[in-house]
């Protein structure tokens, strides 16, 4: 036995300690946006058809759901190509591994691509959209 084992086991018993109260605090944490925004039913008037949703229209509705998928894929692939050059890295010469990493890099690159082939249809639809002469707010943040 080390002399400092049991030091190291402390600062790992220390560190899973942290981490699981940080599990603890960001799960338990998720439900108050909900707390934070709740309010008074505005329909209340039962002979009232309210909209739940805050889109006019439904291009409005879909071109919002474009733009959450193109920011959640954004921030995907920025993960996937930092992970795959550590797949790259880790592999230290491993042909098997250099290939499986090669072969996820260019998945994520392909990915890529489809975003931005899906940006710009977006930004097509929108341009013709306005040029019909609606009014759609076609801005990536709302």
């Amino acid at each position: 036995m080390f002399p400092n084992e049991k030091a190291v086991q402390t600062v790992s018993t220390k560190a899973r300690t942290a981490s699981r109260f940080g599990w603890i605090a960001l799960l338990s944490s998720l439900p108050m946006p909900i707390l934070l925004f709740a309010e008074t039913d505005p329909c209340a008037d039962p002979t009232r058809l309210c909209n739940p949703i805050k889109y006019e229209n439904l291009t409005s509705f879909f071109l919002a759901i474009i733009n959450v998928a193109i920011q959640y894929g954004a921030i995907l692939i920025v993960f996937f190509i930092v992970f795959a050059g550590f797949k790259f890295v880790t592999a230290q010469g491993n042909s098997e591994k250099v290939s499986e990493a090669r072969k996820m890099l260019t998945w994520v690159v392909v990915g890529a691509f489809v975003l931005l082939g899906v940006y710009v249809i977006r930004a097509a639809i929108c341009g013709t959209i306005k040029q019909l002469g609606v009014t759609v707010q076609c801005e990536i943040t709302q």
